[in-house]
């Protein structure tokens, strides 16, 4: 009975010194790992990279406006002016599918008498703009030209774009991983630590911004300008990146 007593005192020893070392191991363990992976600090910047692009497509606003005391008749003369120049637009080998109504617009204009207070009705407007894009960039005055004595008696605004900024788009991004890596190790430099290959990169959102916008508006097709000359310019295409470095 008490070899009994005694075998199951040896058992319960060996088993609580198992677990005493196996606790004692997990510790260790846990020291090890944690010496092994210790918190690394960042240093996180932005960086841009710009290019210059010249610009190789022209888009330009032209208008009808028809004024008439009948608004049937100020639609019907609209109708025809529209057709018109369209037409000339297409002679000159100005796809359809670059010509686009912006916007087309009646409404019954108002007078105001100062003296009496009082407003009446006057004549009934029309107007219809287009949107002309020109692939050929050489030709965006004389089509400027065309239009205004082809009917359009309206020349809202001009604006100068390329027409795929992928290239410069992907250049400037190069450029702007450089500007963030120089950065870094500019600060990395000051701080007295040594930074390695990004950790984190983010592209900020991108619009391709426009060269050049000029503002022209005729009120009538006979003070159009002849033989206009306009200058394109140069577009910034621009990225902008945030980076982060571990040290």
């Amino acid at each position: 009975m008490k070899s009994k007593i005694f075998q199951k005192g040896i058992m319960l020893s060996i088993l609580s010194l198992a677990l005493v070392g196996f606790f004692m191991l997990g510790g260790l363990l846990t020291n090890t790992a944690t010496a092994v992976n210790p918190a690394a600090g960042e240093i996180s910047v932005g960086g841009t990279g710009i290019v210059m692009a010249k610009p190789d497509v022209g888009i330009v606003v032209l208008g009808v406006e028809t004024s008439n005391k009948d608004s049937k008749v100020a639609q019907e003369e609209n109708t025809k002016l529209s057709n018109q120049l369209i037409a000339a637009l297409t002679k000159e080998n100005i796809k359809k599918d670059d010509i686009k109504t912006s916007s087309y617009n009646m409404y019954q204009e108002r007078q105001y008498n100062p003296q009496d207070g009082r407003t009446t009705d006057g004549n009934f407007r029309v107007s219809h703009y287009v949107e002309v894009t020109v692939r050929d960039i050489d030709k965006v005055g004389a089509i400027i030209d065309l239009a205004t004595k082809s009917g359009a008696n309206q020349v809202n605004g001009v604006r100068f774009t390329v027409s795929d900024t992928s290239k410069y788009y992907q250049e400037a991004l190069k450029l702007a991983v450089k500007d963030a890596d120089s950065k870094a190790k500019t600060l990395a430099d000051t701080l007295g630590v040594k930074v390695g290959k990004p950790s984190k990169v983010t592209e900020n959102s991108y619009n391709a911004p426009i060269a050049l916008r000029m503002e022209m508006s005729y009120d009538m097709a006979e003070k159009a300008m002849a033989n206009t000359e306009l200058s394109t310019g140069e577009m910034e295409i621009r990225a902008d990146l945030q980076v982060v470095y571990n040290y």
